[in-house]
């Protein structure tokens, strides 16, 4: 599943998302938004950028523990809680036709980060949207580890980046700012989490809707778009 392909004319719709590439809701919520998108026929005007937000920004840079871990060592949460909530996640998941790995691996992501905005500076913010959701993708299904610098690199050269570009990124010498902003910015507007979702810089909304919430924000949007662009053409 890719970013919506854009038209020769400005999209209707613009959605704004803070995301982690590492949350599980983040990944559910972008699925939903997307067949909300294909149900109310709007593939084409409806276009995504992906902002920075960390899900926790005190995870280890270099561990080797999985989500399962990771949860039970800094929440507390038992094990056996842990892996029954990631099977309801993954129920969500094939309801919606999308698969999901339980267990993953898990550490720091603000690399990840800072290499989306070193993709967004030197190719704009699709570039650097496409590159982030494909990587997210990739984690929930267990087709590409987030952490493997190497493979981040790779994904990023694909993308455009040099590779010196994308090694600084990711190792912290530069683009840090950058992820600092976007992180301000969804604060600013009220985001204690993530996803988080602003809908032609007007309308807010936090966490994965459901789909038929989508779908009316998305309808009842677009009308309004319509409508803008029926008077500024008058």
């Amino acid at each position: 599943m890719t970013a919506s392909p854009q038209p020769a004319t400005e999209p209707l719709i613009t959605v704004d998302v803070w995301t982690d590439v590492v949350c599980p809701w983040c990944y559910i919520g972008e699925s939903r938004l997307h067949d909300a998108i294909a149900a109310e026929g709007l593939e084409g005007q409806v276009r995504l950028r992906a902002h920075s937000f960390e899900l926790d920004p005190t995870s280890p840079v270099d561990s080797d523990r999985t989500n399962i871990e990771h949860l039970t060592a800094a929440k507390g949460i038992p094990a056996t809680q842990v892996r029954e909530m990631e099977e309801n996640i993954r129920t969500m998941a094939e309801e919606l036709g999308r698969e999901y790995v339980t267990e993953r691996p898990m550490a720091n992501t603000r690399g990840v980060h800072r290499v989306m905005q070193a993709i967004s500076a030197a190719h704009g913010a699709d570039a650097a949207t496409s590159y982030f959701m494909d990587l997210q993708r990739d984690y929930f299904t267990g087709a590409g580890d987030p952490f493997d610098a190497d493979a981040v690199v790779r994904r990023a050269v694909t993308a455009g980046l040099a590779e010196d570009v994308a090694r600084d990124a990711l190792e912290g010498r530069s683009h840090d700012d950058a992820v600092e902003a976007e992180v301000r910015e969804a604060v600013s507007m009220g985001a204690r989490g993530v996803p988080f979702f602003l809908f032609n810089d007007k309308y807010t909304a936090p966490g994965a809707l459901p789909l038929d919430a989508f779908r009316q924000a998305l309808r009842q949007i677009a009308e309004e778009a319509r409508g803008e662009r029926s008077a500024d053409q008058a």
